[in-house]
């Protein structure tokens, strides 16, 4: 697996976390782990990992890969997206 780089997101509460793992479930990935998570998108062949750092409230999204189709650009701009999004949850 060839990493994509990683993100990290600010202002990241446990309800935030929680959302976002719910949320990927209700979507069709699979979430394994348990702080770090493993998330495999079953989309585009998207795997992540998600680090949570309580402490400092940020989370670290990892993409550890994708289907060679997927430039690492274009799976950047999807999270970022959805990412932005997650300042409207408590």
């Amino acid at each position: 697996m060839a990493s994509h780089g990683t993100h990290t997101y600010e202002q990241i509460n446990w309800a935030r976390v929680d959302a976002i793992l719910n949320t990927l479930i209700a979507h069709g990935s699979i979430v394994t782990g348990d702080n770090p998570w493993t998330v495999n998108t079953k989309n585009h062949g998207v795997i992540l990992k998600g680090e949570w750092n309580e402490a400092a409230q940020t989370l670290a999204i990892t993409v550890k890969d994708a289907a060679w189709y997927a430039s690492s650009k274009a799976v950047w701009e999807n999270i970022d997206a959805l990412m932005s999004k997650v300042s409207e949850i408590g």
